[in-house]
């Protein structure tokens, strides 16, 4: 399920609608709740959120792909929650830990996607000029399908082998290493909030670090921390 979900919100990236529901403070959520545990979603959004809240995918610019990093981070989270008895945020960041790297790896197949894309495009018009008769909703179908069909085959391993590694993980490690995991997953929001002090000087970061203030206090809030 959370796979066809993460490929559902990976559409909205770029090629539906783009509704801002890629974003991981939504998907994440979503996730979590689909799994059954919202509070793991949204505190899993939140890391990706904060990292990347300046960092939109402008021009040729593919930035790291939060969306589905977050989504299998969240995925993850919600189903190692239920088989320990370890904090929230404790999964919650060694679940990001071991899952970070799919931000890379969705970058990849991002830049993969595109191409393929422009190649259904180019096939698209040639198919117009020649008058094959071939409906060109056909080729859009086809671009969707591709984009959900790469998401859902990158997610839906790397969330079976997630939850064995972070469950794996956790059983293993001692009380003061789960709690140093519990504190460290704050450092992270903080991370991303000191990239955004750089530039306080500029509005458009000012906005930017309150909106990032505002979404960790809240989820601070609501976890009960």
């Amino acid at each position: 399920m959370a796979g066809a979900l993460g490929g559902l919100f990976w559409l909205d990236r770029f090629q539906v609608f783009q509704l801002m529901l890629s974003r991981p403070i939504v998907a994440a959520p979503v996730i979590g709740w689909a799994l059954g545990d919202p509070l793991s979603g949204f505190a899993s959004g939140l890391l990706y959120e904060v990292l990347w809240l300046e960092r939109p995918p402008i021009g040729g610019y593919i930035p790291p792909d939060s969306t589905l990093a977050s989504v299998a981070t969240a995925a993850v989270s919600a189903l190692a929650k239920s088989q320990s008895p370890a904090p929230l945020t404790a999964v919650v960041f060694v679940s990001f830990l071991c899952l970070f790297p799919v931000a890379f790896v969705g970058a990849r197949l991002d830049f993969f996607l595109r191409s393929g894309l422009g190649k259904l495009a180019r096939s698209a018009e040639q198919s117009l000029l020649n008058g094959s008769g071939i409906p060109v909703s056909k080729y859009l179908a086809g671009g969707l399908l591709l984009g959900f069909v790469c998401s859902f085959v990158v997610l839906f391993p790397v969330i079976l082998v997630g939850d064995i590694l972070v469950s794996s993980l956790l059983e293993r490690c001692s009380a003061p290493v789960v709690r140093s995991f519990e504190l460290s997953y704050y450092a992270v929001p903080l991370v991303g909030v000191a990239e955004l002090m750089e530039g306080l000087r500029e509005k458009r970061y000012i906005i930017l670090f309150t909106v990032g203030l505002i979404l960790a206090l809240g989820v601070g809030f609501i976890l009960g921390f």
